[in-house]
């Protein structure tokens, strides 16, 4: 299930858009659950028009109130639509209004048990999908706490699809890298540069971590690394709260250095995740000295195998190692070879 979320000022054209029965697919429009379970149905009287305006006053009552005391929101309409899979079946108009509460609930519009949430309604006009149409003033004329209703959104109808058997969607994680802007490609391209600041920087952030085993040594790796300019963030106590990073020549406008947090890199490339994910590495004792160089070719030689296995996730692990093996070159390869590595 894919939910899209929009917001804007006008109940009365929402509602008439949603009733609309000369769009495409709109057939049969009708309520499938609202606020209280007693909102006047438009798609359900004989007197379409006057049911229409009684259902836009209801949506509308809590934002004339804070209007009068000058607290309603320019955009106070809260639109959702929520569309099922083509290859899921036809939920029945009760599965439709169960997904539409505990959308309005995951998201802030309505939470459960909370008597002071906003009014809304949940319109069916197509056998695949409904519309969610809400105020985001609540009773007690207060602006519904709703951020990031999205990501609340898409994880609630993950768990739906689990729970009623429909296919689940592939869903990121969410910490995939931005891609470079246009500005930064033609930048790059009149300095000569194959990648952007930004993707160099973010190529030796991920090199450095790999090959770090603690964050001392990964603040320490990158602050040996030629051409990089690091600028580490401390707590009063001392400890490193954060850090930047800059491309040694690469400035703006006003010719100053442009740094770059971690989390500008890459949402998983901030302090916090650096730090968590190295303190779940331990550092390997052997009674032994191992060479590393055969670790890694020993280890690169059994991938295939797990490849061919049935576990799906160890073979996701080997693959992941490997990649961070990669990462890890550049930095801890001899001095002699390390320039044919970058």
């Amino acid at each position: 299930m894919i939910a899209k979320i929009t917001g804007g000022k006008d109940t009365a054209n929402l509602i008439r858009y949603l009733y609309d029965t000369k769009k495409k697919d709109h057939t049969n429009p009708h309520l499938v659950a609202s606020w209280d379970g007693f909102a006047p149905d438009p798609g359900r009287t004989p007197d379409f028009d006057a049911t229409k305006r009684a259902l836009v006053a209801d949506l509308d009552l809590h934002v004339k109130q804070a209007a009068r005391l000058g607290r309603a929101p320019e955009k106070h309409v809260w639109h959702c639509s929520i569309r099922a899979t083509k290859t899921d079946r036809h939920l029945s108009d009760e599965e439709w209004g169960d997904i539409a509460r505990r959308i309005v609930a995951a998201t802030g519009i309505a939470p459960d048990g909370d008597p002071d949430g906003c009014r809304w309604v949940a319109v069916r006009h197509a056998p695949d999908h409904i519309h969610i149409a809400a105020s985001t003033v609540r009773a007690d004329l207060r602006t519904a706490r709703h951020w990031n209703d999205y990501l609340t959104a898409d994880r609630e109808l993950a768990a739906v699809e689990k729970e009623y058997g429909l296919f689940q969607v592939i869903r990121g994680d969410r910490t995939a890298a931005k891609r470079p802007t246009r500005a930064e490609q033609e930048k790059a391209k009149r300095a000569g540069q194959a990648r952007t600041a930004r993707e160099h920087l973010r190529t030796t952030v991920r090199t450095a971590v790999a090959a770090a085993t603690s964050t001392e040594e990964f603040v320490h790796l990158l602050e040996h690394t030629d051409g990089i300019l690091v600028h580490i963030k401390h707590f009063p106590s001392g400890d490193v709260r954060g850090y930047t990073v800059a491309l040694d020549g690469d400035v703006n406008a006003q010719q100053e250095l442009i740094w770059y947090s971690g989390s500008e890199l890459s949402p998983d490339l901030s302090l916090p995740k650096i730090r968590k994910r190295l303190e779940a590495t331990e550092p390997q004792h052997s009674p032994r000295r191992v060479n590393p160089w055969h670790q890694a070719t020993a280890a690169a030689e059994r991938i295939p195998h797990h490849l061919d296995g049935d576990d799906d996730a160890a073979a996701q692990a080997h693959l992941a190692a490997f990649g961070e093996a990669l990462d890890a070159l550049p930095m801890r390869a001899p001095q002699e070879i390390r320039p044919q590595l970058w």
